[in-house]
């Protein structure tokens, strides 16, 4: 069963016709896209035998199985095609900033769409510096887990974002949807059952109070 949290990452694929998956996994990423948005083509990629190996086994019974190239590598160092969308799921922000960092000229025109387990403040300002903006972003919910979808979209210049739209994002600051306020909501929680009387605890408190009212 393929879960909620990729089900939400793969929706974010359209009009993408071809993908490459950074961090493959099992491969239940490019079957979602394939059976549901349209993808003709995609890269499998992982760096690690074992993940890569179970992709092949899961992807090889369906008949777009000759439409995906799988690589055993690290991240875009393999990716020779030009592909509409960059997916990287499932891995730290530091990560895919190194990732994205040493392979900018693979990128070309992909959009990059990316759920990033944490560091996302460092993602967003470190890929801003790469010339990528910001251009839609999803808060899902998934049992008693949070995940933050982002998309980023390469520009000819260096887009600009306020350190609050850094640490929460300036399409979610905007939209604040119930599941973007839950998320806060849970946060700010939290926060007010530290003990610990910091300064930046404080300042962190009053900074979600006011983004929530």
């Amino acid at each position: 069963m393929i879960s909620k949290r990729i089900q939400a990452v793969a929706a974010f694929i359209p009009p993408a016709k071809s993908i490459a998956d950074v961090g493959c996994d099992h491969g239940y990423l490019i079957i979602e896209a394939f059976r549901r948005h349209g993808v003709d083509y995609a890269v499998a990629i992982d760096n690690k035998e074992g993940p890569l190996a179970s992709a092949v086994k899961n992807i090889s019974p369906f008949p777009f199985y000759k439409q995906v190239r799988f690589s055993l590598s690290d991240g875009l160092c393999d990716l020779s095609e030009e592909v509409d969308a960059i997916i990287l799921s499932g891995i730290g922000g530091h990560n895919v900033l190194e990732i994205i960092n040493s392979g900018r000229e693979k990128v070309r025109d992909a959009r990059l769409i990316i759920q990033a387990n944490r560091d996302l403040e460092v993602l967003r300002a470190g890929l801003a510096g790469l010339s990528l903006s910001i251009t839609r972003e999803e808060v899902i919910k998934e049992g008693r887990r949070f995940y933050e979808i982002i998309e980023f979209t390469p520009v000819d210049y260096v887009p600009e974002y306020t350190e609050i739209e850094y640490r929460f994002g300036p399409v979610l600051l905007k939209e604040k949807s119930p599941v973007f306020r839950e998320k806060l909501e849970k946060e700010l929680e939290r926060l007010k059952n530290i003990s610990e009387d910091a300064p930046e605890i404080g300042a962190r408190i009053k900074e979600i109070e006011e983004i929530l009212w």
